[in-house]
């Protein structure tokens, strides 16, 4: 099952659950939502759960956070951590590649010619357009930063 998507819609109201959910305890985590929402522990059920969940399943869904972060420590397991070595490994699986590098600078000069550009004549490009095209190389720029040099994850302590 590929929990991945469901990550930050869950990680918003439960983060260790929402982290679960794209590592090696996806399935776990899964049924933990899918038991308080009254669901198939299956990514598509789950995320339309999610969209029409009640006041009091949300409540509910914390509670279960809570036990779920519980029962986690009884464990030692670590559910950051887990995410931060899936991370590693990642960087580390491409550490020898230059495709990556080069995708990583290549879409670096871009963003940075596009922005040149723009600059210079403003009045040439329709600035929805602009817009939009800004906002997908920042993105892109974003986690190509987030691979090399890590993101600004902080676990949240409720």
């Amino acid at each position: 099952m590929k929990f991945g998507k469901l990550k930050s819609l869950v990680g918003a109201i439960a983060p260790t659950i929402g982290a679960s959910l794209g590592g090696p305890l996806g399935g776990t985590a899964g049924k933990v939502i899918a038991d308080v929402l009254g669901c198939e522990p299956t990514p598509e059920q789950i995320g339309k759960a999610m969209q029409s969940a009640t006041p009091e399943q949300l409540a509910e869904i914390k509670k279960a956070e809570i036990a779920y972060k519980e029962r986690m420590a009884e464990l030692e397991v670590d559910v950051f951590e887990l995410e931060n070595q899936d991370r590693q490994d990642a960087r580390s699986r491409f550490a020898s590649d230059y495709t990556s590098r080069i995708l990583a600078i290549a879409m670096t000069f871009g963003f940075l010619m596009y922005i040149y550009i723009v600059t210079i004549d403003p009045e040439g490009h329709p600035m929805e357009l602009v817009n939009l095209i800004l906002g997908y190389l920042a993105a892109q720029i974003s986690q190509i930063s987030s691979f090399y040099w890590g993101g600004s994850h902080e676990p949240k302590d409720d």
